[in-house]
């Protein structure tokens, strides 16, 4: 990965909802460019993660995006949808490209406006046929299919976890993101501008931009048909949700279930990401703490005592995994893909120093801690969706931009996508 950034995640219907995902990407991905240091030219691919590939954001929004953005027709554009990991994916598909020698440089672009196509806007229209046919006949009898917060819910009633416990996870999740909004902001990558914080909507809470991963972008309310780019308040900061008294709010879902309105990561706005680029051979690095060194000619870095590393950019893919299971686990057997992600790299968990999970809602983040056996604390340490609202796909590569925000060398970052419909796992060292 040589650079990456996004734009701050908002409310539905705030100051993004008027941006064409089209549009919006090619602004995020101009900039990721231009961090980089490299042409339009150099691109071989670009590839979109998007779990509701339809409408505006439909009709291979890849290829539409190079095209919009004036970048050569020669470029080709790949759309990914997997469900709750289509962000990860698409990050594994450009890597599995690089890997195999088929390109050198993609750019990887998470799309979550989800003003514009909401969650589930793929089951919306009829007139083409119904998707997922024949599934719900198959699990008729258990009881049927049920959506992921719903299935959350009553996971973590079978845990054992309470009301409590997931009121006081949300609270810690904002917490800790309007701290980590708090710190001093970091250096952004050279030739980036640096862009103060603004006002936001009226009633949202606003914080310092200390990511150097987001980048400003106008405001254009109202203007959902897309014409022309209007002069506006520049957008650099996250939100963060303010839901009062937790324990006044009624349950979201069921009547006698445990996630409400605080606890649960409501649909946001957001577009985000990186670029990734082949490196050199790889150098020796540390594994599991252990400081020994793998073979420096393993072409793909994926030696059982080494994390391949190139000598340029921000970090580099050392290991990947991904992982269906029952659909009635709302967290996709996530441990088999984590599992299978440290198996590539070569690392173990108890190696890597920053874990952090897409929380659809406080529910699904405790029970991928519980299924991965680590103490809660040390996932989500910069808070997340519950905080802000979930951009699904562009949610997942935040993750990604955020935690690599600020290079450190040596470090190891653990980023995780779970859901119903799959996990996905990818470790990455960092170095400066």
């Amino acid at each position: 990965m040589v650079a990456g950034a996004r734009t701050a995640v908002r409310p539905v219907d705030g100051e993004l909802a008027g941006w064409n995902p089209v549009l919006l990407a090619g602004v995020v991905g101009r900039e990721v460019l231009e961090r980089a240091g490299l042409d339009a030219g150099a691109l071989d691919e670009v590839m979109v993660g998007c779990c509701d590939p339809v409408g505006a954001a439909g009709a291979d929004v890849a290829r539409a995006i190079v095209l919009a953005a004036g970048w050569p027709v020669s470029v080709g554009g790949l759309v990914v949808d997997r469900g709750e990991t289509s962000g990860a994916a698409a990050v594994q598909a450009a890597v599995a490209a690089i890997r195999a020698g088929q390109a050198r440089t993609v750019l990887v672009v998470g799309l979550g406006l989800c003003s514009v196509v909401p969650p589930g806007a793929a089951a919306l229209n009829r007139t083409y046929g119904a998707p997922w046919v024949g599934v719900a006949e198959r699990f008729q009898e258990v009881g049927g299919l049920l959506p992921a917060p719903r299935l959350s819910d009553r996971a973590a009633q079978a845990a054992g976890i309470g009301r409590v416990e997931l009121d006081t996870a949300a609270e810690e999740s904002r917490r800790r993101r309007a701290e980590a909004g708090s710190r001093p902001a970091a250096s952004p990558s050279p030739g980036a501008e640096t862009r103060p914080a603004t006002r936001s909507s009226p009633g949202a809470e606003t914080r310092p931009a200390a990511s150097p991963a987001i980048v400003a972008v106008a405001a254009r309310p109202g203007d959902a048909a897309g014409r022309g780019v209007y002069r506006g308040d520049p957008l650099p900061a996250d939100g963060l949700r303010d839901w009062g008294d937790a324990a006044e709010l009624p349950p979201a879902f069921d009547d006698d279930g445990l996630l409400t309105a605080a606890t649960f990561a409501p649909p946001a706005d957001c577009v985000a990401a990186v670029l990734l680029q082949a490196g050199a051979a790889p150098v020796p690095s540390r594994v599991a703490g252990t400081g020994q060194a793998g073979d420096p000619s393993d072409p793909l870095g994926n030696a059982a005592v080494a994390v391949g590393r190139a000598p340029d950019g921000i970090a580099t893919v050392a290991g990947m995994g991904r992982a269906a299971g029952d659909p009635f686990d709302p967290v996709g057997d996530v441990a088999a893909a984590v599992g299978r992600a440290l198996g590539d790299a070569g690392v173990e968990l108890a190696a890597v120093d920053a874990i952090s999970v897409v929380e659809h809602d406080a529910a699904t983040a405790m029970l991928v801690a519980r299924s991965l056996e680590v103490d809660a604390e040390r996932v989500n340490r910069d808070g997340g969706a519950v905080a802000t609202g979930n951009a699904g796909a562009a949610e997942e590569l935040r993750l990604i931009t955020d935690g690599l925000a600020v290079p450190a060398d040596g470090q190891l970052l653990l980023t995780i996508s779970a859901g119903p419909t799959g996990s996905a796992a990818i470790v990455w060292s960092t170095h400066i």
